[in-house]
């Protein structure tokens, strides 16, 4: 399926896509765990902007973070898309979500993952979420 986002183009394997958020493996940390618990519901438009891709939200490949006081600041959160990019667009873009301004990149396949076939990634920055774990 081709998906245009501002001056990207992109040719995205949907099914692919979500047959890898069925089985890759998720970080098991402490960080890690608090943000799979709450993203999802939090931030509702990050969650349509990757669910166009057939991205899982609270299935990220990798996640970059520094824990404050009674909050994680989640310095890069990435996603893998199935698919290739056709036309690059400007560096970043932004998406306002639960009032916080977050920049995302979509780009080649620089963060370590479980993906055997042609891939990108999205990767988010600016996520801060508070402490809900016991």
């Amino acid at each position: 399926m081709l998906i245009q986002k501002q001056d990207y183009k992109m040719d995205v394997d949907i099914e692919q896509t979500e047959l890898y958020y069925e089985s890759h493996s998720l970080c098991d940390c402490q960080s890690c765990r608090n943000y799979y618990a709450q993203v999802r519901d939090r931030f509702v438009v990050l969650d349509n902007f990757l669910s166009e891709f057939g991205v899982a939200i609270d299935r990220p490949d990798e996640i970059g973070w520094i824990e404050a006081e009674n909050k994680v600041e989640y310095l890069f959160v990435s996603y893998t898309v199935c698919g290739r990019i056709l036309e690059y667009g400007e560096y970043e873009m932004s998406l306002n979500d639960a009032e916080l301004v977050l920049n995302i990149v979509i780009g080649g396949s620089d963060i370590p993952n479980e993906q055997k076939g042609e891939y990108f990634v999205i990767t988010v920055y600016n996520i801060v979420l508070p402490w809900v774990l016991d």
